[in-house]
C-alpha cells in the first residue's frame, strides 16, 4: 500500500475542525493557554486557510483545509506502518500490523475471561455469558443516552457558517472558537491547563474503566 492510497482512503472520511488547542496555542510556553492565546491561535489558523485574504473562507478554501488535515493524518498513519521508512508498506509490515491487532484482540479476550469467568475454568458458561451480555447491554444503553446528550449539545452550538451563505467569516469563526474555549475551560478560570477540556479522551478512559474494551 502506498502513501497516496492511504491518503485517498482517509479523504473519504468526515470533516475536520479548523479550531485546535494544545501546545501550539500556548504562545508564551508557560504551560497554560489563556483565552487570548486561544483566540489568537484561532485567528492565525483562519488566516493560514484564508489564502486570498478576504476574511472569508470559501468552499474551495474549506475543502483545501479538510484535505490538508486528512493528508497529515494519512502521513502519520503511513509512517507508523512503514517501519523501514522506504515509502512503501510491505507485506511483512502489513503482517506485523495484523499481529499487533491480534495481540490486542487476545488481550481483550483475556480481560473478558478475567472479569466474567467466575469459576476459573478458562471458558464462559451460559450463565457467565448471560451476565456479560447484561452488562454490555447496560453499557450500550448508557452510550446511547450519552450520544443523545452530545447530539443535543451539538445542536445548540453556533454553526461555523451562521448565516448559511456558504462562507465562513472571521467573525463566525471566532464566535465558534470562543464557545469552544468556554466549553473546554471547565473550571471557568479563563485558562486551559494540560488535560483540561479533553472530554473525548476522558470518555474513552471511562469506557475502558467500565467495560475493559
Amino acid at each position: 500500500m502506498t502513501r497516496k492510497l492511504l491518503t485517498t482512503a482517509l479523504l473519504a472520511s468526515g470533516a475536520a475542525l479548523l479550531i485546535a488547542a494544545g501546545p501550539k496555542a500556548d504562545l508564551n510556553q508557560d504551560g497554560q493557554v489563556t483565552k487570548a492565546e486561544f483566540m489568537q491561535t484561532a485567528t492565525d489558523r483562519f488566516a493560514a486557510v484564508d489564502t486570498d485574504g478576504d476574511l472569508f473562507l470559501s468552499k474551495d478554501e474549506q475543502k483545501a483545509m479538510h484535505e490538508g488535515r486528512h493528508e497529515k493524518r494519512a502521513d502519520r498513519q503511513f509512517d507508523r506502518l512503514d517501519a523501514n521508512k522506504d515509502g512503501n508498506i510491505s507485506r511483512a509490515e502489513m503482517d506485523a500490523m495484523q499481529d499487533q491487532r491480534k495481540a490486542r484482540k487476545d488481550a481483550r479476550k483475556s480481560k473478558v475471561l478475567e472479569k466474567f469467568d467466575t469459576n476459573l475454568d478458562g471458558e464462559l458458561s451460559d450463565a457467565e455469558r448471560t451476565a456479560m451480555r447484561a452488562e454490555r447491554n447496560e453499557m450500550r444503553e448508557d452510550r446511547k443516552a450519552k450520544r443523545g446528550d452530545r447530539k443535543a449539545r451539538r445542536a445548540e452550538r453556533p454553526k461555523p457558517d451562521a448565516n448559511g451563505d456558504g462562507l465562513v467569516s472571521l467573525d463566525e469563526h471566532l464566535a465558534v472558537s470562543e464557545q469552544l474555549f468556554m466549553r473546554m475551560d471547565t473550571n471557568g478560570d479563563g485558562v486551559l491547563v494540560k488535560g483540561e477540556g479533553r472530554m473525548r479522551k476522558g470518555r474513552k478512559g471511562d469506557h475502558k474503566k467500565r467495560g475493559g474494551q
